[in-house]
């Protein structure tokens, strides 16, 4: 019964340390620790993998340390174009800009399917069987992370509140094939019907309002 205990314990001080993590630094917080984590996962298979094929040496452990440092410079970068953007949308306001969503989480994504996919290679190299679907999992799951990447043009705007909101330029969604326009309402939670014109899907998409980082809340 007391090792019950102590179990319930530690379990509730996890839960409750994960938690208070969360609450403190959000989703992209929890995304940063699962980057960093896999980073120093594939670190250490792919040190296992060449320990195991015979090709390990110093150099190239400190190539792929210098690797993993470059990697962080780039995080670095997302998080200080993240708050530039900020900056522009809480000082000019009306202005219009090229902005696919937050940099950072992007980024973040896009490192981690990278390493996720380095992580599954290291294990076919130490002789595990990779099953085929998961390799194709996470190649999908990279690509989608590169789609949601792919730039719109978001004109950014005052509410009377104050705080920014923005919507899609209709001009650039006109450029749009009528099946990615019934695809992207859907994505937004929009209702798609048979026979909806082509202009009232381009309408409702671009008023729809999009969240906006507001630094100054």
């Amino acid at each position: 019964m007391e090792n019950n205990n102590i179990f319930l314990t530690a379990k509730a001080a996890i839960v409750g340390a994960c938690a208070a993590y969360v609450a403190a630094f959000g989703y992209v917080g929890v995304l940063c620790a699962v980057w960093v984590a896999c980073m120093a996962a594939d670190w250490i298979s792919g040190t296992a993998a060449a320990t195991a094929t015979g090709s390990w040496s110093s150099k190239t452990a400190r190539d792929g340390v210098w690797h993993k440092a470059g990697m962080i410079v780039v995080v670095v970068v997302a998080s200080v174009a993240d708050t530039v953007l900020h900056v522009l949308v809480n000082n000019m306001p009306g202005v219009t800009f090229t902005m696919p969503t937050l940099v950072l989480p992007v980024v973040l994504c896009w490192y981690i399917f990278t390493e996720l996919g380095s992580m599954a290679e290291n294990a076919a190299q130490m002789g595990a069987p990779v099953p085929e679907w998961l390799i194709n999992m996470l190649a999908a799951g990279k690509k989608a992370v590169e789609k949601s990447a792919e730039t719109f043009t978001v004109n950014v705007s005052k509410n009377a509140d104050g705080s920014p909101v923005g919507h899609l330029d209709a001009t650039q969604l006109d450029e749009m094939t009528t099946e990615d326009l019934e695809q992207l309402a859907i994505d937004m939670g929009l209702t798609v019907k048979d026979g909806t014109d082509r202009a009232d899907l381009i309408a409702q998409i671009a008023a729809v309002p999009l969240n906006v980082p507001d630094d100054e809340k």
